[in-house]
């Protein structure tokens, strides 16, 4: 079969047949798991895409492979891997990891036939014919001037100008086109092209089709393969195509089907998006949508005149003796007519969408293709759909899914009539595709055949979409919470950022996370310290004074205008300190002792050493320790676990808090200096992201002091490049108010088997007030189906890290967070306890 298309530059086609189509790559929109009223707004883009366009138009929905070293290009993009060999050497895991993994995602484009107007109603056409006289006779052909290219450019101009600015409409590149055409015919086969950046398109401006582009090798039926003629039964048996690429030799076995009847009660919306949702069939499927565009006008007289038609019938009929039956059908024509020509006339844009959906399926194998059709058809039987799959037609369905090819007789008959807005209720232009152009590996987006990587910038894509650099995760325990984190940090790390984190697991997780960080410290905060963490000791004056402030205040209980509050504030300030030579919190107090003429010196000092003397003070007050090295170790963790802390119930009882412990009134204090110290360290380099993460952020935002550090970082980190990885279990009550909640842009929900924590996850992942309704499909997802625990069993592995994600862009969608590639790395991370064979304990 010889291809329609006989020259491509640009974005345009030249045929055959002398018509010239030109070609947009159409950006989709994000649906998924939108609200309602959100996808209003995605019907509404549809339809007026419909409307800016007359006449005949294309829309394609491809599969497009994805190489996995794209994925990984995408990963090392804007970085020097000879100083980041550790990165280096994640990525090339990754690149083995991905290399068992089919990866894909849907590309969508839209094709238009350019009118042939004046003399060019003539010359198009005989001029195709020339170049086809040419080809069959051996002679060169001929290509078109640039007077006609400049001329075709455009009229494309003109029709890209009226698409809806919100679908971004680029004009398709001639690789692209080329991509297409060779797409089609390598449908199903695992070593089908992938589809080729901008890039690829500077060594290919124009094509001839022949050598650029070969013919289809068409088999109908597979004949081929049979060692008898064909007979009626194998036609109906055998309802596929092999398309054979005769460069290789590899043969792609392919079924197209059309949508041959809709539901006859019409399709609900939201819920009945065929199109839109055709990826939930579990099929790789190609579709493409022929469709012809008429203005109302039009489409209002051709109506009139059918109306007097069936007037002018039923006048005849009166008091004749008809078939039982034909007068109903005709008043019932009438009415239908009428109701239909009713909906035209409510909108003065609307349009009439004359369309015809074909559906393709591939293989290497013609079982598995028809396996393939079957379930596709019985997918699209759920939602009252009747698909055709007609061997007769199948050559010519084929061919109705390229551009460039005219439209045939099956087509037209097959083709469904309806309002624009009817139409856009399919919502074909749709994507569930996740993340950042570049950046770390967090997981795959899961809910198509052919997972998508969601990839994580937060140096890149947080300072361009101008929000906060903060990541947020909930879940129960188990979940996945704590890998996600992280992993997330670790790949940041090998990025060159920096890392601090608080870690108050008894088995030090993120101690051991960091264990292979040349450099990283961990800092014990108990009687066992061997690391001093004293503001005094690790910062200069300006800096030690405001973190020593923010430390002390909460420890000794002082109002900052009470007597005491003043003292500590004179005695902190920059000045104040290198003056006496003060650069310990030790030296303070014995300074506060013998040394300070400053009223109620005294009294403060009583306060300060009640808790210098303790053990559990050591990290702070000791002497004897070193000095942490803030500017120099690329990872800290202050582990915590001996740390006692407040409950809400303490703090806010003004009787509790007053007979609260001295270890829960260190702890929470040390707490207020561990997010003090990691703001100081963010906040210094504004050239380097450096990340603050904290499991368990509770243990933070307990205190009022601890929720205004964080509400200003998530406000201010973005200047700073400092970011925050949080984790909790609640997002209403964890994240202390809801300016802190509600600036987090990039949230990652995970299992809550508990309906009431699972509906504040669903509000704070979507955004809703408190009291708003949770859809309760989601509810059922969260609590039952991501990552669902089997009793006696637990998590299986395959299901593991199964989590709900809102990207820096605000799009949401379902995804598999993945562990890192390298399995060192990847046993670091874990922490699900095994049992003494190595196997999972159950949850």
């Amino acid at each position: 079969m010889r291809s329609a298309v006989t020259f491509m530059t640009h974005n345009l086609q030249f045929t055959r047949t002398g018509s010239v189509w030109a070609l947009w790559r159409l950006k989709p929109m994000p649906y998924g798991l939108r609200p309602p009223a959100e996808k209003d707004q995605v019907r509404a883009v549809h339809a007026a895409l419909y409307r800016s366009l007359r006449g005949e138009g294309l829309l394609l929905g491809l599969v497009a492979e994805e190489d996995p070293a794209t994925v990984v290009e995408r990963m090392i993009d804007g970085l020097d891997v000879e100083h980041h060999q550790q990165w280096a050497a994640e990525c090339e895991a990754t690149l083995d990891l991905l290399e068992d993994i089919g990866l894909g995602h849907r590309a969508f484009w839209l094709a238009v036939p350019l009118p042939n107007t004046g003399l060019g109603m003539i010359t198009e056409p005989a001029s195709a014919a020339w170049a086809d006289l040419c080809d069959r006779v051996g002679m060169a052909r001929g290509v078109p001037s640039q007077q006609q290219i400049r001329a075709r450019l455009i009229q494309a101009e003109a029709i890209r100008a009226n698409l809806p600015v919100v679908l971004c409409p680029a004009p398709a590149t001639v690789a692209e086109l080329a991509w297409i055409q060779l797409h089609a015919q390598r449908r199903g086969l695992g070593s089908a092209l992938a589809l080729p950046t901008s890039a690829a398109d500077e060594e290919m401006s124009t094509i001839l089709t022949g050598p650029g582009v070969p013919a289809a090798v068409i088999d109908p039926c597979g004949q081929g393969d049979l060692k008898h003629r064909l007979n009626p039964v194998d036609v109906l048996k055998r309802r596929f195509l092999k398309i054979t690429d005769m460069t290789t030799g590899e043969a792609s076995y392919q079924s197209m089907a059309v949508v041959a009847t809709p539901p006859a009660g019409g399709v609900a919306f939201p819920g009945g998006e065929w199109l839109g949702r055709i990826d939930a069939c579990d099929q790789v499927v190609d579709f493409a949508q022929r469709f012809t565009v008429r203005p109302r006008q039009e489409v209002s007289a051709r109506n009139r005149r059918a109306n007097a038609n069936l007037d002018d019938q039923l006048h005849q009929r009166e008091g004749q003796n008809v078939p039982g039956g034909s007068e109903s059908q005709l008043g019932r024509a009438a009415t239908a007519l009428a109701e239909y020509q009713a909906i035209i006339d409510s909108d003065e844009l609307e349009v009439e969408v004359q369309s015809t959906t074909v559906f393709a399926v591939g293989s290497d194998n013609a079982a598995q293709t028809q396996d393939a059709m079957t379930q596709l058809v019985a997918y699209f039987a759920g939602m009252q759909f009747k698909l055709l799959v007609d061997p007769s037609a199948q050559e010519s369905l084929w061919a109705a899914m390229l551009p460039g090819e005219p439209t045939t007789t099956v087509v037209r008959e097959l083709a469904q009539i309806q309002p624009s807005f009817d139409a856009a209720a399919a919502v074909p232009l749709v994507t569930t595709e996740l993340g950042d152009r570049k950046g770390s590996l967090l997981g795959l987006e899961t809910s198509c055949p052919l997972p998508m990587a969601v990839l994580l910038d937060l140096l890149g894509a947080g300072t361009m979409s101008e929000t906060a650099l903060a990541v947020a995760c909930i879940g129960e325990l188990g979940a996945g919470k704590s890998v996600t984190m992280k992993t997330i940090a670790l790949d940041q790390l090998d990025r060159g950022s920096t890392l601090v984190a608080i870690d108050h697991t008894a088995m030090g997780e993120w101690g051991l996370a960091v264990s292979e960080v040349a450099g990283s410290v961990v800092v014990e905060v108990s009687e066992h310290a061997h690391v001093s963490i004293d503001p005094l000791r690790i910062f200069p004056p300006a800096a030690a004074s405001r973190v020593a402030q923010s430390f002390l205040t909460p420890l000794l209980n002082l109002s900052p205008t009470a007597e005491l509050g003043q003292v500590l504030s004179d005695v902190l300030e920059p000045a104040y300190l290198r003056a006496h030579g003060l650069t310990s919190l030790g030296g303070l107090l014995a300074h506060l002792q013998d040394g300070c003429t400053l009223p109620d010196a005294g009294r403060l000092a009583s306060a300060m050493r009640v808790f210098a003397g303790k053990d559990f003070g050591r990290a702070v007050f000791a002497a004897d320790l070193p000095a942490l090295d803030v500017a120099n170790s690329p990872a800290i963790v202050f582990w915590s676990h001996l740390l006692q802390l407040p409950t809400a119930t303490e703090l806010n009882n003004a009787h509790l808090f007053e007979q609260m412990s001295l270890e829960k009134r260190f702890g929470r204090a040390a707490y207020v200096l561990f997010t003090a110290i990691a703001r100081q360290r963010c906040f210094t380099n504004r050239h380097r992201l450096d990340l603050f993460a904290c499991d368990e952020v509770h243990h933070i935002t307990i205190s009022p002091e601890g929720v205004e550090i964080l509400r200003d970082w998530v406000r201010d980190g973005r200047k700073h490049l400092a970011a925050l990885i949080l984790g909790g279990h609640d997002a209403e009550a964890d994240f202390g108010d809801v300016v802190l909640r509600s600036l987090i842009p990039v949230r990652i929900l995970l299992r809550h088997r508990d309906a009431t924590l699972a509906a504040r996850g669903l509000r704070w992942f979507f955004g809703q007030k408190p009291e708003s309704d949770v859809d309760p499909d989601l509810l059922k997802m969260v609590t039952t189906d991501l990552s669902p625990v089997i009793e006696g069993v637990g998590v299986l592995p395959e299901r593991r890290g199964e989590a709900l994600v809102r990207d820096f862009q605000a799009r949401c969608g379902r995804i598999k967070v993945l562990q890192p590639a390298r399995p060192a790395r990847a046993d670091t991370v874990l922490t699900t306890p095994t049992a003494s064979d190595g196997s999972v304990v159950a949850a």
